[in-house]
């Protein structure tokens, strides 16, 4: 079952669009930053919002829907070993002043 057919009234239908919106707004943001862009060091500052976004997921959805939850757990793994990479491309490359 999904975290919206799991919500049982509007305001958690409200808190489960809010907070897939601000992941897909922060999950779009990153790729233009590091790739269009060429700046690894914005997109290591963005990147904390997209995991604080899937943390937020992963710690209020569980109150809806466990399984909805759980299933953020992989990608919550990759952002996370994502970041770690970004900030490894940043410590190893500094931008010339």
């Amino acid at each position: 079952m999904t975290a919206w057919n799991a919500a049982s009234n509007s305001g958690e239908r409200t808190l489960v669009v809010g907070l897939f919106a601000a992941n897909a707004l922060f999950h779009l943001l990153w790729s233009p930053l590091f790739f269009k862009l060429k700046r690894p060091d914005w997109a290591l500052v963005e990147v904390a919002f997209l995991w604080g976004s899937l943390v937020a997921m992963a710690l209020l959805l569980p109150g809806i829907s466990v399984a909805a939850a759980w299933m953020i757990a992989p990608y919550l793994a990759w952002v996370t070993f994502a970041a770690w990479l970004n900030w490894q491309i940043v410590r190893l490359n500094p931008r010339p002043r």
